[in-house]
């Protein structure tokens, strides 16, 4: 890490002409942490060696329904030597969950409320020649002064995100402004002919300022220095204002493209400090008619809701997971994806930065939705706390060009005191923080109770599955009524679905949830949806199955199973592929219902996803039929006869195609009157 910092200081040098005396040292404490639990007191406690990030959870999590909320001490060395004399030393946490409390040689540096967010301390004074202990005491144990409160998914205890020690000269770009990288890109007027936008600097200056200058340069996609100031270096913060003609400006997946900002702390000629920040121009809009506009032109913004959780990682900084996600979901066609239900690290954000997907990013505030927990309670501590998140959220994530919406909260309830004072306060603070972007919440009931706290709001439900019925097209029309002008749309909904439980039937239960019925009830969701341009946003729930120590559904413990995609990240459910047929301009086809392999009714529908136009069904070899796409991607094969034991359904779309097989074991049919069928009563019209 050490050696890879020092290559970019000396490119640097090359590229502009000053080789520096020292500029920041950057190095990730990721070994040799010694960790064991608090109520150890023992003079020699017993303790394992870790790397970070870590989690205590890593194993529990996975038995299903319960997992430890506690409090663990990690423990180890920093080496001051001869190296560090007139040198600067800051601790950078990535995130700890949920609560931390920091301290060199035993004395107490600081503390941090929130696991979702950074935080860094400078640990100058607090350091002696030689070894010092660097303790972290981290707590996810329940307390009512941290955010979320509550929620359906698990809060991880740990140093779940990475640690990093920084070294930096005694001038030099401030890394304690909110855990951000202290370089702020303000965009004020953006354009197709021009971007208009200010580099603020915050600065952290010991000495005689006298000398010092930012110079900050604005380098395009293909390495072009298209823009450069330099400006005296005096007091906490430095601004200076930029204008590009004809800009690239960040157009979704039609054209990411980025700038990268790099901002360099001068004495004399020789480079003291250096940051660099990725941004990108656009403007946006929601209307409450027509729904959301990317630099003029309306964008439907489709998508899912995804935690920051990987297959076996339990919440655990997972840049390869991260990845992997990104790739599924822009394969699957999406234009815009909800972070849920607290901020995702920086890594997470750049995936979509650089894939072109919209985000909505949002606040650690969960509720509880149907459960029986506060997701807020008038708590001037929590108070006070959840609005240093949103600052650190803001601040940290703001040069990204994806997000274009910061939200408040997810399924406030009013069953404890009445949430709303608190949500305006918070979106005071944010649209002072960012009056560029729009601000938003997700909402499940008492719709006149929220709306009107911020520049949208999107509804969180479950037609077809908790309500039971189809309509929210419907629901919808009315609601829109109801907003009176205020931008409106769906940010979850969706239905359970195991890839191991298969039937065609209309039914909900908590131990039953069919595949066939979760894709169902998505057609049907999607129907009604499509059509609906004022919905400025349509958001899955959700991307992946998560783990959820409170669910105790389908055919798993612990686990929230309304994903398209299983935890593991191995099967992509019908669902995934309805979607793609919808939403992805690669072409595809594939049969639905494939993991159906053990049949009783001969009589059955077959039906297809595609992009195609139309495409050709085969069973065992001899051609059913020629059918067209429907509006939603489907075409529906009706009354198929199975033949009786292994049976080959194939289909083909130009050159596409796709096979799966199934048995046939009439004799094994049900007798209990609920018989499996094989017709697509779900199936929407």
């Amino acid at each position: 890490m050490k050696q890879k910092a020092l290559f970019v200081l000396l490119l640097a040098s090359m590229i502009f002409g000053s080789l520096p005396a020292f500029s920041r040292d950057v190095t990730e404490l990721k070994t040799d942490w010694h960790f064991y639990p608090a109520y150890d007191v023992g003079r020699h406690p017993k303790a394992e060696t870790v790397s970070v990030p870590h989690t205590w959870n890593l194993v529990d999590v996975f038995d299903g329904m319960k997992y430890e909320r506690g409090t663990y001490l990690y423990e180890r060395l920093l080496k001051k030597d001869a190296s560090l004399k007139g040198k600067r030393v800051f601790l950078r946490f990535d995130g700890v969950n949920s609560f931390a409390e920091i301290a060199v040689n035993q004395q107490y540096v600081g503390h941090h409320a929130g696991g979702y967010t950074a935080f860094c301390l400078e640990i100058t004074d607090f350091l002696k020649e030689g070894d010092n202990k660097l303790t972290v005491v981290a707590s996810n144990a329940y307390r009512t002064d941290v955010a979320p409160l509550a929620g359906d998914f698990n809060m991880y205890g740990g140093i779940t995100r990475p640690v990093y020690l920084i070294v930096t000269g005694e001038d030099c770009i401030s890394p304690l402004d909110y855990g951000s990288s202290g370089v702020y890109v303000h965009q004020k007027n953006i354009s197709r002919q021009q971007a208009q936008f200010d580099v603020e600097t915050m600065l952290s200056l010991c000495q005689n300022e006298q000398g010092l200058t930012v110079r900050t340069s604005i380098i395009d996609a293909a390495g072009q220095e298209v823009a450069r100031k330099e400006s005296a270096a005096t007091g906490s913060s430095v601004v200076q204002s930029f204008t590009l003609e004809n800009p690239h400006l960040w157009n979704g997946r039609q054209n990411p493209y980025r700038y990268r900002v790099r901002v360099e702390l001068l004495k004399g000629t020789q480079v003291v400090d250096c940051v660099e920040e990725q941004t990108g121009f656009r403007f946006f809009s929601c209307d409450a008619d027509k729904g959301f506009f990317l630099n003029g032109q309306h964008l439907d913004l489709h998508g899912v809701c995804r935690h920051e959780e990987g297959y076996q990682t339990a919440g655990l900084y997972n840049e390869a997971a991260m990845r992997e996600d990104a790739d599924l979901i822009y394969k699957l066609g999406c234009t815009g994806v909800r972070f849920v239900h607290y901020p995702h690290s920086k890594y997470d954000v750049q995936m979509y930065d650089e894939r072109g997907i919209v985000l909505w990013y949002e606040l650690n505030l969960a509720g509880p939705g149907g459960y029986n927990s506060p997701g807020y309670m008038k708590n001037p501590q929590l108070e006070s706390n959840v609005m240093r998140n949103l600052t650190e959220m803001i601040k940290q994530n703001y040069n990204s060009p994806a997000i274009c919406f910061w939200s408040l909260c997810n399924e406030l309830s009013f069953k404890y005191d009445e949430p709303a004072t608190f949500l305006r306060q918070l979106n005071a603070k944010a649209k002072a923080l960012d009056p560029q972007r729009l601000t938003t919440l997700a909402i499940c009931y008492s719709q006149d109770k929220f709306q009107g706290i911020t520049d949208t709001f999107g509804w969180n439900k479950y037609f077809g599955f908790y309500e039971n019925q189809s309509g929210v097209g419907e629901f919808f029309d009315q609601a829109k009524i109801e907003a009176n002008g205020i931008p409106m749309g769906l940010c979850e909904y969706g239905a359970a679905g195991s890839p191991n439980q298969h039937g065609f039937e209309k039914i909900v239960t908590n131990k039953i949830h069919y595949e066939e019925n979760q894709a169902r009830v998505h057609e049907e969701n999607w129907r009604d949806m499509s059509t609906r341009d004022y919905a400025w946003c349509k958001f899955i729930w959700q991307f992946s199955d998560n783990p959820s120590s409170i669910r105790y559904e389908g055919d798993r413990r612990g686990m929230n199973d309304k994903g398209i995609v299983t935890y593991d990240r191995k099967t992509l459910k019908d669902a995934y592929f309805f979607y793609q047929a919808n939403w992805s301009t690669e072409p595809m086809v594939y049969i639905a219902a494939r993991r159906y392999t053990k049949r009783t009714d001969a009589l059955t529908d077959v039906k297809i996803y595609t992009n195609q136009p139309q495409a050709v069904l085969y069973l065992n070899g001899k051609k059913v039929g020629k059918g067209k796409r429907d509006a939603i991607g489907r075409i529906i094969f009706k009354d198929v006869t199975l033949r009786e034991g292994e049976n080959v359904i194939s289909v083909k779309a130009g050159k596409l195609s796709d096979e799966c097989r199934c048995t046939l074991d009439s004799s094994a049919k049900q007798q209990d009157g609920k018989q499996q069928g094989g017709r697509l009563d779900g199936a929407v019209n």
